[in-house]
């Protein structure tokens, strides 16, 4: 990529902005850094007066969450890699294509991130994902026991055990509920794939993932198949069968 990138850095310490802006000038100096920012007045003057493409932002400025500074925007349109110096555990929004380093930072780490960004710049991949980043990092407070589901006119927060399926619907996916509540998602099933493995979510099928605590049956005959707490019948693919079969040491 030979275009120059716009920068700005949000962090309320100064040896946290001047280690950051060593990695980028020795490793990147095709990123411009137009200016660094220790408060949120600072910030949301650099980004009224600069086309800014990147901006690094620390998690917690001083008192106050970077969550409350980008709430106000009505449109981000720029891209985020988030800094702290405490793990939130974010290994679930790593596919969003947005980053977050850990401070100090790591220079393997910080050539990773970059990479993803000079990538995602190219293809402009980041920015549908900005708004919905933000709004799951905010309940990293509830250690991911809730999710926001991006749908076509906000996000709904859910409880990710009160999810027992969802269903590939094109390029959109249908989440049911522990209520039968049926929820229409503006990403993909592969996108919940990622987010829910770790949290006991199998893919049994090219068009279903579900909640291994709300299955109430599992079934060998007619190839294969699954019946959920509201009694839905799912089958299991055969190309997924011996990996799902040997996961609940079913022979």
């Amino acid at each position: 990529m030979t275009k120059i990138i716009n920068a700005i850095i949000v962090d309320d310490e100064l040896n946290g902005i001047e280690n950051l802006q060593s990695l980028i000038v020795t490793f990147y100096p095709k990123i411009q850094i137009l200016g660094t920012a220790q408060t949120f007045t600072e910030a949301q003057i650099l980004l009224e007066s600069y086309d800014v493409d990147v901006a690094f932002l620390d998690i917690q400025i001083g008192t106050r969450s970077i969550f409350e500074f980008l709430e106000k925007f009505d449109k981000i349109d720029f891209e985020i890699i988030f800094m702290s110096a405490h793990n939130h555990a974010l290994e679930a929004f790593k596919f969003m294509a947005l980053d977050y380093l850990l401070k100090p930072i790591d220079i393997d780490d910080f050539k990773k991130s970059i990479n993803r960004l000079l990538e995602g710049l190219e293809r402009r991949y980041f920015a549908n994902n900005a708004k919905e980043l933000i709004e799951q990092l905010k309940l990293e407070k509830d250690k991911f026991n809730k999710i926001s589901i991006p749908t076509f006119d906000g996000y709904e927060i859910v409880s990710i055990s009160s999810i027992l399926y969802c269903l590939a619907d094109g390029s959109y996916t249908q989440l049911t509920l522990k209520d039968n509540k049926n929820i229409v998602a503006s990403q993909n099933l592969k996108y919940y794939e990622y987010l829910l493995e770790s949290f006991g979510f199998l893919r049994i099928h090219n068009s279903s993932l579900i909640n291994k605590d709300h299955i109430t049956r599992i079934s060998k005959s007619d190839g294969g198949f699954v019946v959920m707490d509201n009694g839905k019948k799912l089958s299991i693919s055969k190309t997924r069968k011996v990996d799902f079969f040997k996961s609940f040491k079913i022979k």
